[in-house]
């Protein structure tokens, strides 16, 4: 069995937390990127819309629902 060592942990995979593991990396340091959805992120903000930045931009080919949700 091997071990793994990380600098930081970033809890989340959604915008926020993929933006910041990303810097981190770039900034040479190890990073555990933990989405409690499980490693395709399938749970996480970034996946399901909740972190639009554009939902109308989006509403060409997102679900109605999740558009009215990005422009709540």
């Amino acid at each position: 069995m091997t071990t793994q060592s990380f600098d930081v942990a970033v809890l989340g995979a959604g915008l926020a937390g993929r933006l910041s593991a990303w810097q981190l990396v770039r900034a040479g340091l190890r990073v555990a990127l933990v989405e409690r959805a499980g490693p395709d992120g399938a749970g996480s903000a970034a996946h399901v819309a909740a972190a639009m930045l554009a939902p109308l931009a989006e509403s060409a080919i997102a679900e109605r629902r999740i558009v009215e949700l990005g422009t709540a």
